[in-house]
């Protein structure tokens, strides 16, 4: 069963990256991955992304998005179609509690 924990918000991820120094696009150059990936993955699953995204923070990936993996730590396959939908804002969250 999967984990039912919260995904780290992309916003997040990108303000942790840009603590140690590093943009969407180095991660990219970095390991190889095609432009923008690394920034997509931060919301939709991408493997080798992920793991990219993951060791630049020094954490598993499984920590970063527990709603990707198993309880183990294994990498869901195939992904849930959750994992595709659109991830709303902190912002939108705040609406959405206050309507």
């Amino acid at each position: 069963m999967a984990r039912r924990s919260r995904n780290m918000s992309p916003s997040r991820i990108k303000y942790m990256l840009s603590i140690k120094g590093w943009p969407y696009a180095d991660i990219d150059r970095e390991y190889n991955l095609p432009e923008k990936v690394a920034s997509i993955a931060a919301r939709y699953p991408h493997a080798k992304a992920e793991r990219a995204i993951a060791k630049v923070l020094g954490k598993r990936p499984d920590q970063i998005w527990p709603g990707r993996y198993d309880e183990s730590g294994k990498r869901l396959k195939p992904q849930p179609s959750r994992n595709y939908r659109e991830i709303s804002s902190p912002r939108q969250d705040q609406k959405e509690q206050a309507a």
